[in-house]
C-alpha cells in the first residue's frame, strides 16, 4: 500500500498544517505568508466547513510541482497529476504524516479542508535529502533551490478506504478488459472469413486452420524439419495494414524449420512449400500471436503472409 499511494516518485513523506494569518509573518515571496517554521503559504480558495485530514489519511489532490526559478525566469514544471495520476480524474494521492523538517509542506496540508486550493514553497534540500532520504539532489538541481507546490484538495479518505477503492477500480478494469478480449475473439472468425471472400480465396483450411495459397510453384525440394530455411516475406493484418517485411530490413530471414523458432503457421506453411515457391498464408491467431498479440499485431488477429522460400539447407 505504501508504494501504491506514494506522492511522486519519492514524495511519500510530505506533511503540513494550515496556519492562520496571525501565526504568519511577511515573507520574501510575494503573495505568500511565512510560518514560524519557515513554510511559505498562499491560500487561493478556502472551505472552512470542509473535512480536514488526520495523520495517515490519504489526500485526493490535483497537484502541480515546480522548481522555483531565480529572478524573473520562468519556474520549471517537474510534475503534473493530470499526466501521472494515481486515480481517475487526474488525482494524485498524498498520505499525511508528521513533518520531517521545519517548513515541511505537511504543515500546510494537515489542516487543509476538502475544496481548498493552496500553494506552498519549501526547501528542495530538506524535501529531497531529509524527507526522502536521497543522498544528493536530483540532476540539475542546485543546493538552496526551492520547490513550489500547487495543491487542490478534492477528497480525504482513510488508507483502508483507498485500498478498497483501488481494488474495485482494478476489478472494473479487469472486467472491461476481459469483455474487450471476448469481443475480439468473437470477431476473429468473421474477419478471416471476410478476408477470404474479399480476396476470392477458395482453398480449404488445413485441420489446424491454416489457409495455404500457392501463387508460384518452385522446382526445388521441400524442406525437412531441422533444416535451415531462408525466406523473404511481408506480413499484413486482414485490413491490409503491413506490420513487417524482410524487404524493409534489406535481408531475407533464416530460421530452423519445425523447432518453434517462429509462429506455428509459419512452421506448417513453409513445410508445405518447395524451394522456389511463393505462397500466401492466412493464419488464425491460434497459429499466430494468440490472445496476447505482439507489437502492431492486436490480440486474436488473423494474419496474412506473402512468403518466398529461397533455400533449405
Amino acid at each position: 500500500m505504501q508504494k501504491r499511494i506514494s506522492f511522486f516518485f519519492l514524495l511519500s513523506t510530505i506533511s503540513a498544517i494550515f496556519f492562520t494569518l496571525n501565526s504568519c509573518k511577511q515573507s520574501k515571496h510575494k503573495g505568500f505568508e511565512q510560518t514560524d517554521s519557515g513554510l511559505f503559504i498562499a491560500n487561493h480558495r478556502e472551505n472552512e466547513s470542509g473535512k480536514q485530514p488526520k495523520v495517515k489519511d490519504i489526500l485526493y489532490c490535483h497537484m502541480k510541482l515546480f522548481l522555483k526559478a531565480e529572478g524573473d525566469k520562468k519556474d520549471s514544471m517537474l510534475f503534473d497529476s493530470e499526466s501521472f495520476p494515481d486515480f481517475p480524474g487526474g488525482v494524485k494521492f498524498i498520505q499525511i504524516s508528521e513533518p520531517a523538517f521545519k517548513g515541511d509542506i505537511m504543515e500546510g496540508l494537515k489542516l487543509m479542508h476538502i475544496g481548498d486550493s493552496s500553494s506552498f514553497i519549501v526547501s528542495a534540500d530538506s524535501f529531497f535529502l531529509v524527507s526522502n532520504k536521497m543522498k544528493e539532489l536530483p540532476p540539475g538541481m542546485k543546493p538552496g533551490s526551492e520547490l513550489l507546490f500547487h495543491i487542490g484538495l478534492k477528497d480525504i479518505q482513510t488508507e483502508e478506504e483507498t485500498v478498497k477503492r483501488l481494488s474495485e477500480l482494478r476489478g472494473k478494469a479487469s472486467g472491461e478488459q476481459k469483455a474487450e478480449m471476448n469481443k475480439l475473439e468473437a470477431e476473429e472468425a468473421q474477419a478471416m472469413l471476410s478476408y477470404l471472400e474479399r480476396k476470392k480465396i477458395a482453398e480449404k483450411p488445413t485441420p489446424s486452420g491454416l489457409v495455404y495459397v500457392e501463387t508460384q510453384k518452385g522446382n526445388g525440394p521441400k524442406p525437412k524439419v531441422g533444416q535451415k530455411v531462408t525466406v523473404h516475406y511481408t506480413g499484413y493484418l486482414t485490413n491490409g495494414k503491413k506490420f513487417d517485411s524482410s524487404f524493409d530490413h534489406d535481408a531475407p530471414f533464416t530460421f530452423t524449420l519445425g523447432k518453434g523458432e517462429v509462429i506455428g503457421g509459419w512452421d506448417e506453411g513453409i513445410g508445405m512449400m518447395n524451394v522456389g515457391t511463393s505462397a500466401t498464408f492466412v493464419i488464425p491467431s491460434v497459429l499466430g500471436y494468440g490472445s496476447n498479440g505482439s507489437g502492431d499485431i492486436p490480440p486474436f488477429a488473423p494474419l496474412v503472409f506473402e512468403v518466398q522460400l529461397l533455400k533449405a539447407e
